[in-house]
C-alpha cells in the first residue's frame, strides 16, 4: 500500500485490538509539579542530551516502569 492508506495506524499489526483499544494506546498528557532544583536538574540533563524535557521525563518514567515490572530474586 501507498503512505495515504486510510487504514487507522496499528491496524495491520494489531488485528484483534479494537480502534478504541488504540485510542487509549496514544500518549497522555501528565501533569507535576517538581522543586525549581529538580526541574533545573532535568533541564541540564534534557540539554546534555540534546533532547526536550518532556522527552527526557518519558523517558525515565518509562525506563522506572520497565525495571520495575522485571522480576526481583
Amino acid at each position: 500500500m501507498n503512505g495515504f492508506s486510510r487504514r487507522p495506524t496499528g491496524a495491520a499489526e494489531h488485528p484483534a485490538v479494537s480502534a478504541a483499544e488504540l485510542l487509549r494506546r496514544r500518549p497522555q498528557r501528565v501533569t507535576i509539579t517538581v522543586s525549581w532544583r529538580v526541574r533545573e536538574q532535568l533541564q541540564g540533563r534534557a540539554d546534555e542530551e540534546g533532547r526536550s524535557l518532556s522527552n527526557l521525563l518519558a523517558f525515565l518514567l518509562e525506563q522506572a516502569c520497565a525495571e520495575a515490572e522485571k522480576p526481583k530474586p
